[in-house]
């Protein structure tokens, strides 16, 4: 037995729209609900996939372009050192490749890379002809810097052009490469990336230091370097994590600029500036805020429908009415003057239901007999309701809850509830029902 129902409610991001979908295609195409919504949760699910997939897709290929881009420049330096090291060499070593592409494209960017690698095939070429006493050197040094070289392997390219280096002590080799290879050691790189060009340099100055002082001085500098470096990735990762976010919640219809700056930013090769972050913040904040009306329109219709899928009568539902409020009154047939008022505050995220009877009957015995009949018939049935309405999106929780016979069934103006139309509304009445006026 149930009087008065106070819930809070929810509408679920998603859902409710998909329930709205479902109901208007179900109704157009003759079809079942259950039928229809489990085709578009698929079909919604795999455009969702889809595009996660894709930008996944497109963030690795930007990731992997730049990653091999620093990998191949860093190794023309280091061959170029090499072969700068080796008399009759240096009029031969082709020239740097040191500009980027101007811009972010990706045909640009791939035509760098193979620039890049044509000029480091070039220089190993070069150094593989080389003879002499480092030739054996030489190859080692050349198979084991290819690909995504170790710390180790790309200090031993320096070890190697110190004892090539006439003018410094070859003896002193090995104590400062293990003094640089100490300092990177704390390093924190990702899985094929290549040592940051800066730290790379200091490294190789300590190793090709002409004393031990200024070789303890450049490891100091390294440290710093290091540390710097280690603040700066983990800020980096954490911008990539939020670029990552933004690329997930922003709507397919986004500007292409700003997805593929924000790409860029998850990719690990360039920074969140404040602009890139304002302007997709900015997006998102009018994305959930027409994502939030469309919710509370499809909530109105979902209650309608449902309302009137479970058999009930209900008058039209205003599609503001989770966003501005208000009151809907629905009934079945068979239940004379009584209808159930349910009041929406959007501001509380509440509904209010209870059962209301039009004025103009007597406060007698049977009239109080039938309230009560009202309120238990409305008490059963209300579970189905909340259930149906949950399925679809629009989910409640009771917060209040007084039994039948608490509290009077509550007597309205006749004129303040629909029109009752059918066999009800053939029957004697104390006061005639009339469509409430806007």
């Amino acid at each position: 037995m149930s009087g008065p129902i106070t819930v809070g409610y929810i509408l679920l991001p998603g859902a409710l729209e998909l329930a709205k979908h479902a109901l208007e295609e179900a109704r157009a195409m003759k079809r079942e609900y259950g039928e229809v919504v489990d085709q578009l949760r698929a079909r919604e699910q795999a455009m969702g996939n889809a595009r996660t997939a894709q930008q996944a897709a497109r963030v690795e290929r930007v990731a992997a372009v730049r990653r091999e881009a620093e990998l191949q420049a860093a190794r023309i330096e280091r061959l170029r050192a090499l072969a700068g090291a080796l008399p009759g060499l240096v009029e031969s070593v082709p020239a740097a490749v040191i500009d980027v592409p101007a811009d972010a494209d990706d045909a640009a960017w791939s035509e760098h890379l193979a620039t890049l690698q044509s000029t480091a095939h070039a220089l190993e070429a070069l150094l593989a002809r080389a003879g002499g006493a480092y030739a054996e050197s030489l190859r080692e040094t050349l198979a084991a810097g290819a690909g995504s070289p170790t710390i180790d392997q790309v200090l031993g390219t320096y070890a190697l052009q110190r004892r090539m280096t006439a003018a410094l002590d070859p003896a002193e080799a090995e104590r400062f490469r293990e003094t640089a290879a100490r300092v990177l050691a704390r390093i924190e790189l990702d899985a094929g990336a290549a040592v940051p060009r800066d730290l790379e340099a200091l490294a190789r100055a300590i190793v090709l230091a002409p004393s031990v002082e200024r070789a303890e001085a450049l490891a100091s500098e390294l440290r710093l370097g290091v540390q710097r470096h280690r603040d700066a990735h983990r800020e980096q990762r954490k911008e990539s994590g939020d670029a990552k976010r933004m690329l997930g919640e922003l709507p397919a219809e986004a500007p292409e600029a700003l997805l593929r700056a924000l790409e860029r930013v998850a990719a690990g090769v360039e920074r969140l500036d404040d602009p890139l972050r304002d302007a997709a913040q900015d997006l998102l904040d009018d994305a959930a805020a027409t994502r939030a009306t469309r919710e509370q329109e499809a909530a109105a219709y979902v209650l309608e429908q449902s309302l009137r899928d479970l058999g009930y009568e209900v008058e039209d539902i205003e599609a503001t009415l989770f966003c501005d409020g208000g009151v809907v009154h629905f009934r079945r047939a068979g239940w004379e003057s009584y209808f159930v008022r349910m009041r929406i505050d959007p501001r509380e995220r509440t509904a209010n239901f209870n059962v209301v009877r039009a004025s103009g009957d007597e406060d007698t015995a049977e009239r109080r007999r039938l309230d009560a009949v009202a309120e238990d018939r409305w008490c059963a049935e209300f579970p189905r309701l909340m259930e149906t309405l949950a399925s679809r999106g629009l989910a409640m929780d009771v917060t209040r809850r007084l039994g039948a016979g608490e509290v009077p069934v509550q007597v309205v103006d006749g004129a303040s509830l629909p029109a009752v139309h059918g066999e009800d509304a053939q029957r004697p009445r104390s006061a005639p029902l009339a469509r409430r006026t806007p």
